[in-house]
Order: C-alpha cells, then sequence, then structure tokens
C-alpha cells in the first residue's frame, strides 16, 4: 500500500497581542473611568501614562538594568506609582490590578482569528503574563493553538529570546512562522530573529517607516487570511 499523499504544510503565524488583537489603551481608559469615575479624556491620559510606564520598566528589563517581573506585577507597580503621583485615586490600584485580562478584542479579532486557524496554525505571543493570558483567552473568545508569554522567556519584546520562542514552537515542516503585528519595531525584531512578517494597521500601532519591508501588508485578519493562502507555497 502506497503512503497517503501530504499536501503541503500549513504556515505559522504568530499573532502579537496587545494592541494587534486586542484594544489596550482604549480598554485601559474605559476601566480607568469606570473604576475612578474619571471623565474619559483624562482617563485616556492615565492609560497612555500607564503604557508609557510599562513600555519603559520592560525596557529595562531588555537592557539587563533590573531583575525580570511579569507584566502583571509590573501592572501593579506602574498602578502604585499613579495613585502616589495623584493621577489615581487612593484605593483604585488594587482595583484596576486585573484590567489587563479585561481587553476588548477589536471587531475582527475573534472572527479572523477562527478563520485563519482553520487553515493555519495559528500562536500568540506576547509580553503579557501567563496569569494576563488566560484571561484575556477566556474572556476575549481568542482561539489559537499555542500561546506563549515573554514570561517564559525570562525577558520582554522586543529582546530576541522571545520570537526565538515562537520560531522553536512553530512545526518544522511550515517555514519560518509569520510575526503577524501592528507595531513596525515588533516586526523588525522578529525578521532580525529569522521570522517572516505581516503588518496589519490597527489605530495607535507603531507605523513602518519607508524603508520597511515587511513580507505581508494586509488590511484586516480575514485579508490576511486571504493574502497567505495565495502564498507560492500553498
Amino acid at each position: 500500500m502506497q503512503p497517503a499523499a501530504i499536501g503541503p504544510a500549513r504556515p505559522t503565524v504568530v499573532f502579537d497581542v496587545l494592541g494587534t488583537l486586542v484594544d489596550q489603551a482604549g480598554s485601559l481608559g474605559r476601566r480607568v473611568s469606570e473604576v475612578t469615575g474619571i471623565k474619559s479624556g483624562a482617563a485616556a491620559y492615565v492609560a497612555r501614562r500607564w503604557l508609557e510606564r510599562i513600555a519603559e520598566q520592560e525596557r529595562e528589563i531588555v537592557e539587563r538594568r533590573r531583575a525580570f517581573i511579569p507584566s502583571h506585577e509590573l501592572d501593579r507597580e506602574v498602578l502604585n506609582s499613579l495613585v502616589h503621583e495623584h493621577l489615581l485615586p487612593p484605593g483604585s490600584a488594587a482595583v484596576l490590578a486585573d484590567a489587563s485580562e479585561r481587553l476588548r478584542p477589536w471587531p475582527d479579532t475573534v472572527a479572523g482569528l477562527d478563520l485563519l486557524a482553520g487553515d493555519l496554525a495559528v500562536l500568540g505571543l506576547s509580553n503579557a503574563s501567563r496569569r494576563v493570558l488566560a484571561g484575556l483567552s477566556a474572556g476575549g473568545g481568542l482561539r489559537w493553538h499555542q500561546v506563549l508569554s515573554a514570561e517564559d522567556a525570562g525577558t520582554y519584546k522586543p529582546g530576541r529570546e522571545v520570537y526565538e520562542l515562537a520560531v522553536a514552537s512553530a512545526p518544522a515542516a511550515s517555514g519560518p512562522p509569520f510575526m503577524v503585528a501592528a507595531h513596525a519595531w515588533d516586526l523588525r525584531a522578529a525578521a532580525a530573529a529569522g521570522m517572516r512578517t505581516a503588518y496589519v494597521p490597527r489605530p495607535a500601532g507603531d507605523l513602518p517607516r519607508p524603508d520597511d519591508r515587511f513580507d505581508v501588508h494586509a488590511t484586516s485578519l480575514v485579508d490576511l487570511h486571504a493574502r497567505l493562502l495565495e502564498l507560492p507555497e500553498n
């Protein structure tokens, strides 16, 4: 008996989560307003400061100027500093500590991931901690075959070790995995680690520079699905 024919391997797509699949800044701003009663404009400012402080601390960790701690602990640390600076009222830090687990998916995210997961191997790769990713997966209905956290690498993106997690987790026959992100800096770092790249625009994302050369530019996750299936190897 002849062995069954094996078709071409499905590509692997690796999604950034925060900002690409979920509305991080908008969701945090809404949650700040709900918890504190701060008006939406001021709450959006607090959310921006929150995310800026998180990014600063992640850079410190990537550059090995401080020890790694997971993202939910960074959230608590930054929230306490915002209370100390009177940007948040006393007592609000504890209530807001799980806000990163409640981020809302973008309108095309859930249906787009379902579509992609039917034809491709789908992974998540995020600076969010395992705890935060568990909350997002359950609460947001996010579908993937595997989700990886920077916590597993002991550093944060754009540290090369985080992308190497995804490369090591992709099925061997699928070729270099595609990193999908709304942040051009994320895709540059992924390409340097040997990944292919796919850019999907989102509000507040990091726009590509004129000299950026990503493998795929898509307008949405549905468009991304179509473009990946049109690749020559498929």
